[in-house]
């Protein structure tokens, strides 16, 4: 198969799926054409940046960071389809907490959510509504609307502000 007839077979569906020009003036929209593991860099340096800007204090050790002896896992995700924000690849490894940093066009959201939460005796807690099994269940996944967060999600954060306090009480 040629490239033209590849070109002219994808021409057919680009108006089916058009461009969204939301992010156009974001200052995110760079990030999210990146491949996963430099947006996991770069959430991760995000994370430190963003925790130590707010006077904690924060060390980078593998993948993840530690904070007063505490594994934080940082995960960022931007906006899919119906305005959900998906944090992905949750792996069940040892950690306390994952910071989920959420980036829209033109606001972001962030929660400080306890490894209980999310994974308990090994397996995903699918009973908390946005968390799934990904990966047949060896990872977990959060999907939230910001506008609609699961009542267990809301004691984590939301805007960046409510997720420093709670990282400052618990952390």
């Amino acid at each position: 198969m040629s490239v033209k007839t590849l070109e002219k077979i994808t021409g057919t569906l680009k108006a089916k799926y058009p461009a969204s020009k939301e992010w156009d003036s974001s200052e995110f929209d760079w990030i999210r054409g990146l491949p996963p593991a430099s947006k996991g860099v770069i959430g991760r340096y995000v994370g430190y940046a963003l925790l130590q800007h707010y006077g904690l204090t924060v060390t980078a050790y593998k993948y993840e960071l530690r904070i007063n002896g505490q594994g934080v896992l940082v995960r960022m995700g931007t906006k899919w389809v119906g305005n959900v924000l998906k944090f992905q690849n949750i792996r069940n490894n040892p950690f306390d907490h994952v910071l989920c940093i959420g980036l829209y066009p033109k606001s972001a959201y962030a929660w400080l959510v306890p490894k209980d939460e999310i994974w308990k005796d090994g397996v995903v807690r699918d009973d908390r509504d946005g968390v799934k099994k990904q990966h047949k269940g060896a990872d977990a996944w959060i999907s939230v609307d910001p506008k609609k967060v699961p009542d267990w999600l809301e004691p984590y954060g939301g805007t960046i502000d409510e997720m420093i306090k709670v990282a400052k009480t618990n952390l």
